[in-house]
């Protein structure tokens, strides 16, 4: 068996070859450029929940009913709001988290299934007169109660309002 080689001259001409590289480059540029920006990732997705506000007396009771999915205590914040909708007290959940009354907070978080995550059963306890932030106020009366989730600034259920 004889090998032949055949002398074929047919190619891609040099204005494809041309036009098929910087086609290429212009694609692995914008891959590049969408993994480093970060394009195509989703948000993380805002959990949804329900709380009831309850009133012992002395102290008023935020209770967590639903939460879905449930939000580590890094990644919510809470507000407490005057009649006007003026902040009074915000801040971290992590902030208040393991406080005993008389330990110097105005309000603070029990998490009942202690897993450092905001979920049903949980609970917000104001103690107004009392603490650092709420030392002037006698009665949170009349406040509201809103919590939002910070990687998306999304608010998590509606505002609970305090009303006697």
């Amino acid at each position: 068996m004889k090998r032949r080689f055949v002398n074929d001259e047919k190619a891609v001409s040099p204005v494809i070859a041309v036009i098929l590289m910087v086609a290429i480059t212009v694609v692995m540029a914008a891959v590049l450029y969408a993994w480093v920006s970060g394009w195509g990732l989703q948000p993380k997705n805002s959990p949804t929940g329900s709380m009831m506000a309850s009133n012992d007396g002395t102290t008023w009771d935020v209770q967590i009913i639903k939460m879905n999915p449930q939000a580590s205590i890094n990644s919510v914040h809470w507000y407490l709001m005057d009649i006007q909708g003026l902040t009074k007290a915000e801040g971290v959940v992590t902030d208040i988290y393991g406080y005993k009354n008389g330990e110097g907070k105005s309000v603070i978080y029990i998490d009942n299934d202690y897993n450092a995550k905001v979920s049903p059963g949980d609970v917000f306890r104001f103690y107004a007169g009392e603490g650092d932030s709420l030392a002037d106020t006698s009665s949170i009366d009349d406040f509201s109660f809103r919590l939002k989730f910070d990687p998306t600034g999304d608010t998590i259920g509606y505002d609970v309002d305090f009303s006697s």
